[in-house]
């Protein structure tokens, strides 16, 4: 056998280990819970609320499933004309720096224009 099949089985092994004694340990949890009334009472009851909580939300859904799609739909245009306008903004400030950039190199050729000018006129 190779080393890699060797490697593959020891991992299973550790794996097949590992959920055996998960399941022992939560049959031992659940046999500790089941034994004591009061905690017998009260997993019931915590399940018992998490299931009417659960009834509660589906049920609020189910009623209000128009008005939760029209606010997903809403908040969703909403998020589209900010990305347009976001899209809009950087478009118009790309354009502004090369205005910009376009703009200081004439300032640059202008003043090394003056500059000459300025040592003829001391010459």
């Amino acid at each position: 056998m190779s080393e890699q099949v060797k490697t593959e089985l020891t991992k299973k092994k550790k794996c097949s280990s590992l959920c055996k004694g998960l399941w022992i340990g939560g049959a031992v949890a659940v046999g500790l819970v089941l034994a004591k009334k009061e905690w017998r009472t009260k997993v019931a009851s915590e399940c018992k609320n998490v299931t009417d909580s659960a009834s509660a939300a589906v049920r609020f859904i189910r009623d209000h499933r128009e008005e939760i799609t029209t606010q997903v739909k809403q908040v969703s245009n909403e998020i589209s004309e900010a990305i347009r306008g976001i899209s809009t903004d950087l478009k118009t400030m790309s354009e502004t720096v090369s205005h910009i950039k376009e703009s200081s190199e004439d300032v640059i050729q202008a003043t090394k224009g003056v500059a000459q000018e300025v040592k003829k006129l001391k010459e």
